[in-house]
């Protein structure tokens, strides 16, 4: 009986370790200012309460080949291996990243694995992978090492329901980019709508016009000739010439010979 009950404490504590670590994680993404920092956050916890001495998290390439790593944690062991080599997506990271779920080896030195492993890597016993899903596909990795005793299937419910966490962060961050980048497209076309609404003048509402010279009255009770008001207020420009009337007006002698060429374009003879 005493057994039991200090295995329900046992039990109840660890799930009690399991709440807190999730409800940290969740603040985690609420008070995420940028998904590196986040995510770096949930890969502790999941470290702490999982119990795992290393690890990384990383974010597929736009080609899906490789795995771009956001920052890496070896655990104090040695690593000799150069950063700037690819990661391609290939051993058991793959099985991952293609079964779109959380996968585990506990005797990695002895598996199949170990092929994949370059020259000077941090000495692995064991590993886990747990995806970091968007839009239906796998888009990254947590990665966990080196936990004493070994992953159980514990550890996949775990990494699982924190793996979701970051992919969640992961499309935060996503659609506060698009979200940045329609307002910066929107801020622009305002800019470019407002600079040609200025470019833009119209006349409206009554004018008051000379009934003799036609001079038009302002605003501020100035007269101006309607070429200058209308030029004024508006986007259109003037060129003079002289209609019919005014020609016999004030070339009687001349007048159907200069309407005549004024209506023949090849001859055009205007005053």
């Amino acid at each position: 009986m005493q057994e039991k009950i200090s295995q329900a404490k046992s039990e109840s504590r660890r799930h009690q370790a399991e709440t807190e670590a999730m409800l940290k994680a969740t603040k985690a993404v609420l008070r995420m200012t940028d998904f590196q920092t986040a995510a770096h956050s949930i890969f502790n916890i999941a470290k702490e309460i999982i119990g795992a001495t290393g690890g990384y998290v990383a974010l597929l390439s736009d080609d899906g080949a490789e795995n771009e790593v956001l920052f890496l944690d070896a655990g104090g062991r040695p690593c000799s291996v150069d950063e700037s080599l690819p990661m391609p997506i290939r051993g058991l990271r793959a099985e991952s990243y293609h079964r779109q779920e959380v996968v585990y080896e506990n005797d990695f030195t002895t598996s199949e694995w170990l092929k994949f492993m370059p020259f000077g890597h941090v000495h692995l016993e064991n590993v886990l992978f747990a995806p970091l899903i968007e839009g239906g596909k796998a888009v990254g990795l947590i990665g966990l090492a080196n936990k004493p005793g070994g992953f159980n299937h514990n550890d996949i419910r775990i990494a699982g329901a924190l793996g979701e966490v970051v992919s969640i962060a992961l499309i935060n961050s996503h659609t506060q980019e698009r979200l940045k980048a329609s307002e910066k497209l929107y801020r622009n076309k305002t800019i470019e709508l407002e600079r040609a609404l200025k470019q833009v003048k119209s006349l409206s509402g009554l004018l008051p016009i000379c009934a003799s010279c036609k001079n038009i009255r302002d605003d501020k009770g100035y007269w101006q000739a309607v070429e200058s008001y209308i030029a004024t207020h508006s986007e259109a420009e003037f060129t003079h010439g002289l209609c019919p009337s005014c020609i016999r007006k004030l070339y009687p002698e001349m007048a159907d010979e200069i309407i005549a060429s004024m209506s023949n374009p090849k001859n055009d003879r205007r005053p």
